[in-house]
């Protein structure tokens, strides 16, 4: 992960607006070949099921050919954004994984994230992270 794609206290009314804020910065970082067409496949996941995981966490992602090199993106939000029209949601990690290629890559990362949110304090050191550097250390290699 690099520090571009670690965003604090984003101001957003609703999950589209976020998981494009996070294409723009993965964009901008040389992730993608296509942003609209990567967008449109985080999308079309988002419409077939929620991503909203629980403890307040969203995981949007995609395998999608417009992706150049498997990315996680984290940002904390503002205030909460209500998800999937339910489920309330202040951070969330963004997934892109190129395909084909990377296999079940976009699932590695998921489970690692899963492992590490479940727990408490792992939340809590998130949501207190000062910068990047911190987030980037307590993720570790996914």
């Amino acid at each position: 992960m690099s520090g571009e794609i670690v965003m604090f206290d984003v101001e957003s009314d609703s999950s589209e607006e976020i998981i494009r804020l996070i294409a723009d910065a993965m964009d901008k970082d040389d992730r993608l070949i296509d942003k609209e067409g990567y967008i449109t496949d985080v999308m079309s996941r988002e419409a077939s099921s929620s991503t909203a995981v629980g403890f307040s966490i969203a995981t949007p992602h995609s395998k999608s050919v417009y992706v150049k090199r498997p990315s996680l993106a984290f940002v904390r939000l503002a205030k909460p954004v209500k998800w999937d029209g339910t489920e309330e949601v202040d951070m969330v990690f963004q997934i892109g994984v190129p395909s084909p290629g990377q296999g079940d890559r976009h699932l590695e990362i998921l489970a690692g994230l899963f492992r590490k949110v479940m727990h408490d304090d792992f939340r809590e050191q998130l949501r207190s992270a000062k910068n990047a550097e911190e987030v980037i250390e307590l993720i570790g290699m996914v």
